[in-house]
């Protein structure tokens, strides 16, 4: 749910409405918003941002309609503030599908946002970029984790089906455990170990590696190596994946990875893994073609 203007006007509305009065159903409470509305209520769309309270959990239909708590304390905050507040809430329990590749510690990057949603949020402005980054540190905790799985096993697929078009033998071993050190294993017709890492245009080069991985990487330096798949921003609004939707594969193998890691030292040793911003040297493109007809399920 996109908080524009006329959006977040419906939210108050309909969380007004809610403490007023018992609604024992979605249209009843819909009808008591437009009643209670100003003339702009008849003429607003209540409808879509009734069912998204339901669907984020901002509002709950049992015996009636009950909005969440957040969402009632705003309504004792200063009106001066109130719609902003509103959105602000919206952003956080139902952030865009773009949040996490447009917002990072560094910024906010505009071009990662859809013009339309873009402009829906302008009303916010001047505090448009901290109001996404304040969603943005609020959703980085589980949330963006789930979201950084989506992205790498996307990836992984991605190259599992590379190899598999190219008639290479695979078994796709993170499926079973994260305990190998790599996501891939290539049989025949010679050994490979691929770990495989996805992002975005925006930290295309950047990737954390744990020390598993770079144990493995260690012990196999003749057959470990990194692919990194970089997903276009297009990629994270579809529904449906395929091959356009990659904007470019590159990979290093294991010698590069081990020049780049300080080794240990009494003042310097690994945890549990580390960020990595290579440098361009090190990469080179991916060689084998990817499957034409291969799709999946998008972020969105």
């Amino acid at each position: 749910m996109i908080p524009s203007h006329g959006v977040a006007y419906s939210v108050m509305l309909l969380a007004s409405v809610a403490e007023l009065a018992p609604r024992r159903s979605r249209d009843d409470w819909i009808r008591a918003a437009r009643f209670h509305g100003s003339h702009l209520a008849a003429s607003t769309n209540l409808e879509n941002p009734a069912t998204e309270l339901l669907d984020c959990n901002l509002a709950t239909l049992g015996h009636s309609v009950e909005i969440s708590p957040q969402l009632a304390d705003l309504l004792h905050a200063p009106q001066t503030s109130l719609l902003r507040d509103i959105a602000q809430l919206i952003m956080i329990a139902s952030p865009p599908v773009w949040l996490p590749l447009a917002v990072s510690e560094h910024g906010v990057n505009r071009e990662f946002i859809p013009d339309k949603q873009l402009n829906a949020l302008l009303w916010l402005e001047p505090s448009l970029d901290e109001m996404l980054q304040i969603a943005w540190h609020q959703i980085t905790s589980s949330a963006a984790l789930d979201r950084a799985k989506q992205i790498g096993d996307a990836g992984e697929l991605f190259i599992v089906a590379s190899l598999r078009h190219a008639g290479l033998s695979v078994s796709h071993v993170a499926k079973f455990s994260d305990a190998f050190g790599y996501d891939i294993e290539v049989r025949n017709p010679f050994p490979q170990k691929i770990e495989v890492k996805a992002t975005g245009p925006r930290t295309m080069g950047e990737f954390f590696l744990s020390r598993n991985e770079f144990t493995a990487c260690q012990k196999h330096p003749d057959e470990w190596r990194l692919v990194q798949v970089v997903f276009t921003s297009a990629a994270f609004i579809t529904k449906q994946l395929d091959i356009s939707h990659v904007a470019c594969v590159n990979e290093m193998d294991a010698v590069a990875i081990i020049s780049l890691i300080p080794p240990d030292t009494e003042h310097f040793s690994w945890q549990e893994s580390a960020r990595l911003r290579t440098p361009d040297e090190p990469w080179q493109p991916w060689q084998l073609p990817f499957d034409p007809d291969f799709t999946i399920p998008g972020f969105a």
